[in-house]
């Protein structure tokens, strides 16, 4: 019995194998042999004859396969508990052994970390911005289903524009169409809430009731906007949102059915909107400065009569949801049908040559794509892809000190395999390197992408969509660790690509035995980052000299010491153009006279901030031909002092009080406009309107006329635009032209923004409900105008700067070890006749090949990829053979700098020290 359990012992000691179901089933079925056969063994002994004995220790022992099965899955457990245990074991043991190893090497161990937390630290910073504005949805229930159905149409002067909806294009569009679920209309701007709490300027939604079920959207106290609240002439009601309801009300949920005292009259409060809950961007009427959408204070009904006559007014955006498994496409076929049909429906508004002219169609796009723009997305892909190629030369450069110390470590990997140790532990050895430091590199990674995310949200322009919810998020630490792991598998499987272990390692401890695979795999890797760093040096270097010839734009005005605010008058206590001048007068007389103010005016918008829209002009005794363009403008309204106190030049006179009080009409044209209007004439006394030839409000004269103004972007033609004056020609009218005017207060020897507090005082002594808010800076507005471009070039100048650093590291680092390799060589040159410069030239020889073999192909990656960039490029080729030239002689010029210092060591080298050493 005791060499029957002996035997099976042994067994089991020899037989040490991973474990296995059927192993597994062995064991238990051997042991339980064991047991039965010892038993039997008993009865023998007591006098039982052998079949006795099996018989009655079967008896005894009961159910044979249930006792199986039972030990069995005992054993399983066991034996997997065990096996966790000891891979557990063996894990800690590998991260013991590759730390200690690493702190052998402090030097490599840090350099190889902090290259690869940049890289991994700079593309997930990117990859979080990208993440929030890009990848995801838009915050509303099933966002892929909704889409903006607009207007596109071709402007003469000014290109291709997005008209918005008609009021009678809603309600046909609406009945009609057969593609849509829904669909909502709306416009954005601004009003005055007054009452307790003070005068506020608020953001207010003018939405037909649609806008509610088209976005799926919920209240949180009472309801929402119904389309019996949406009938003309039925009592005004609002529905708050969240966010201004706890703002303004502190949370009140007892605001149901209160009032709320407003510019335009007291309007019922019906409930308040879910929290979040916004436009997916501004309407026609809203400010446009910030395209991430427009956070809704308000929700009030628009109130359309779809018995109105129609008009040809585009000033309503339009928002629906498509039915199911209907695309964008086919329902713009839809839409494009029923707008062919307008003359017919709409005589009076539209014609077959108004829509032939102005190629007026309708558009129906995914909503996401709106929001973003055809620029936005390829421009945030473009930089991620940048720091992407920042990540790759930081990899290669590591990889490079890989291959160093794989060389360096060939004879201790030879004692390993001749001890025993096969490839899955030689596997292990080298992952749980790689995987270490790639790890603590991603840890610092993840610092660094912080860092790097509050450094972006700091420089990046206010109008890129969504920047608010960019934040350090688990999806952006798990793409961190994604790209750890992938970067130490890299790093960790490449010593693996050696399979054959070289005997000669043991025998002569490896000296020159350098390989051709490792040298041309080191020499691959530099090539790569120089080509790489070249792309990423040529796209910062055409984003420089697009953002330098933006600077050299004449904007055609001066922004210094200018100091801007927007005041907004109550619509019912200046019911009347004449009514707002007179008050606007007054502020303007009390700014001037206030310490340091050169001069003071006011418009609707300015230029570089809001400056747009479209309006038909007309000229007096030239009508248009039917084959002559009907220009489409901007039509502003300016007091007397705007073109002052924003240095804008005026040839001829700009309008003054006293024309303001005569009613002259003195108007003010660009010289773009007037070279469209009357081509090669003088433009000063002619005259012009935007209500029609019959209109009895009569022509406007030209008294001035702007040399050049760039008020829609430095990177936009010069504006074709009018500012008529601040009051009309007859009558007192009723117009809420002036009820909000921006200020331009220039000042001199003193700080503008001091002003903000006393410009406040005045209008709340002229008028307690009228606030003053946005104050600015016009410099600020002139800066904003480049925002974009120089935010790319900011980045792209970053990548490729770090691009070229690691790149010298890179060449530095092969260079200095090739020259180590060959310092035998480079002994016996010197002992046969060689002398310095020969050996100095051999030496930047070999970096000057690599390098330029690297800019040969990085010239073409360049001439392909850089064509990415033409959207976002002002004046500028993407294949400006200036920016490639000097960024090629550049990286040369660093191969040979980076060959200085192995160069200088080569040459030092004593011929007979090599010469014994051998």
């Amino acid at each position: 019995m005791t060499d029957s359990f002996d035997r099976w012992r042994e067994a089991k000691r020899v037989f040490r194998l991973p474990f296995s179901r059927c192993r597994s089933e062995r064991e238990v079925d051997e042991e339980l042999a064991f047991h039965l056969e010892e038993r039997i063994e008993q009865f023998v002994e007591l006098g039982m004859t052998r079949a006795e004995a099996e018989s009655e220790a079967h008896r005894r022992f009961g159910n044979y396969d249930h006792h199986r099965a039972h030990t069995r899955a005992i054993h399983e457990a066991t034996m997997q508990t065990r096996q966790r245990s000891e891979h557990l074991r063996g894990l800690v043991r590998e991260i013991s052994h590759a730390a200690r190893v690493l702190r052998r090497s402090p030097t490599f161990a840090l350099v190889a970390c902090a290259t690869l937390a940049l890289g991994i630290g700079a593309t997930t910073a990117i990859y979080m911005v990208l993440d929030a504005v890009v990848l995801r949805p838009l915050p509303y229930r099933q966002s892929g289903e909704l889409v903006s159905v607009l207007h596109p149409a071709t402007v003469p002067g000014s290109g291709e524009q997005k008209w918005g909806m008609s009021a009678a294009g809603y309600f046909h569009f609406r009945e009609n169409n057969t593609t849509l679920s829904d669909l909502g209309g709306y416009r954005t701007s601004s009003t005055t809430v007054t009452g307790e709490g003070g005068a506020e300027v608020v953001r207010a939604g003018m939405i037909t009731a649609s806008i509610f079920t088209t976005l799926q959207a919920r209240a949180t106290i009472g309801r929402l906007i119904l389309p019996d609240d949406d009938r003309p002439g039925v009592a005004p009601v609002v529905v708050l949102s969240h966010e201004f309801w706890r703002r303004r009300f502190g949370g009140n949920r007892d605001v149901e059915g209160t009032l709320l005292q407003t510019a335009t009259g007291p309007l019922e409060i019906v409930g308040v909107a879910e929290p979040g809950l916004t436009l997916p961007k501004p309407g026609p009427f809203g400010s446009t400065a910030n395209l991430a959408g427009f956070g809704v204070d308000l929700w009030v009904p628009m109130q359309l009569d779809p018995a109105a006559r129609p008009q040809n007014n585009h000033q309503y955006s339009g928002i629906g949801r498509l039915k199911p498994g209907v695309t964008a496409a086919m329902a713009e076929a839809d839409f494009q049908r029923m707008t062919e049909g307008f003359p017919t429906l709409f005589p009076s508004a539209y014609s077959e040559r108004f829509l032939e002219h102005y190629r007026f169609r309708a558009g129906v796009i995914p909503l996401r794509d709106e929001v973003l723009g055809p620029s936005l997305a390829p421009t945030l892909w473009v930089l991620f892809g940048a720091v992407g190629l920042v990540l790759a030369i930081a990899l290669a450069n590591v990889t490079n000190l890989f291959l160093v110390r794989m060389e360096a470590r060939r004879r201790e990997s030879a004692i390993r395999t001749a001890l025993g140790a096969d490839r899955s532990r030689m596997l292990a050895l080298f992952l749980s390197e790689s995987m270490l430091l790639t790890g603590v590199a991603g840890v610092m990674g993840i610092l660094v992408a912080w860092m790097g995310l509050r450094a972006l949200l700091v420089i990046a322009p206010t109008n890129i969509p969504r920047l608010a919810g960019v934040t350090m998020t688990g999806e952006a630490v798990a793409f961190a660790a994604a790209l750890s792991i992938v970067t130490g598998l890299v790093l960790g499987l490449m010593p693996m690509a050696r399979t054959r272990v070289d005997v000669r390692a043991l025998r002569e401890g490896g000296r020159g035995l350098t390989s051709g695979g490792p040298r041309r795999a080191r020499g691959a890797l530099v090539i790569g980052q120089v080509a790489l760093a070249l792309v990423l040096l040529v796209a910062s270097g055409l984003m420089l000299k697009s953002v330098v010839k933006l600077r050299q734009v004449e904007p055609g005005l001066d922004p210094a010491g200018v100091l801007t605010v927007s005041i907004s008058v109550p619509f019912p206590r200046y019911a009347t153009l004449d009514a707002g001048v007179a008050f606007h007068r007054q502020v303007h007389d009390r700014i001037a006279a206030l310490p340091g103010v050169i001069e003071v005016g006011a418009g609707t918008a300015l230029p570089l901030r809001d400056f747009g829209g479209c309006s038909v002009v007309f000229r007096e005794g030239l009508p248009y031909g039917p084959d002559e363009q009907t220009p489409c403008v901007a039509t502003q309204r300016a007091t007397p002092g705007f073109f002052a106190a924003l240095g804008i030049t005026v040839a001829g006179d700009a309008p003054t009080w006293g024309d303001v009080d005569s009613r002259s009409g003195a108007t003010v044209v660009t010289r773009a406009l007037a070279e469209r209007l009357w081509p090669g004439e003088d433009p000063i006394g002619k005259g012009i309107n935007t209500n029609g030839p019959d209109s009895p409000l009569g022509f406007y004269r030209v008294t001035g006329v702007i040399p050049v103004l760039h008020a829609e972007g430095l990177d936009r033609p010069p504006t074709e635009a009018v500012f008529y004056p601040a009051s009309e020609r007859v009558g007192d009218v009723r117009s809420d032209a002036l009820h909000g005017l921006v200020y331009a207060i220039r000042t001199t020897e003193v700080d503008p923004v001091s002003l903000v507090g006393t410009i406040r005082r005045i209008v709340t002594e002229l008028d307690p409900d009228v606030p003053v808010v946005d104050p600015q800076l016009m410099q600020d507005a002139v800066e904003r105008s480049m925002a974009r471009a120089s935010f790319v070039m900011t980045l792209l100048s970053i990548a490729g700067g770090m691009a070229l650093l690691l790149s010298t590291v890179g060449i530095y680092g092969v260079i200095s070890y090739l020259v180590a390799q060959r310092r035998s060589e480079i002994g016996v040159r010197m002992a046969l006749g060689a002398r310095v410069p020969q050996v100095a030239r051999l030496v930047v020889g070999q970096s000057l090949a690599l390098v330029a073999v690297g800019v040969a192909v990085g010239v073409v990656v360049a001439l392909l990829g850089t064509r990415v960039l033409q959207s976002v490029l002002y004046d500028v080729s993407p294949t400006d053979p200036a920016v490639l030239i000097a960024v090629s002689v550049l990286l040369l010029v660093v191969a040979v700098l980076a060959s200085v210092g192995p160069a200088r060591r080569a040459a030092r080298v004593e011929p007979v020290e090599v010469l014994r050493a051998e």
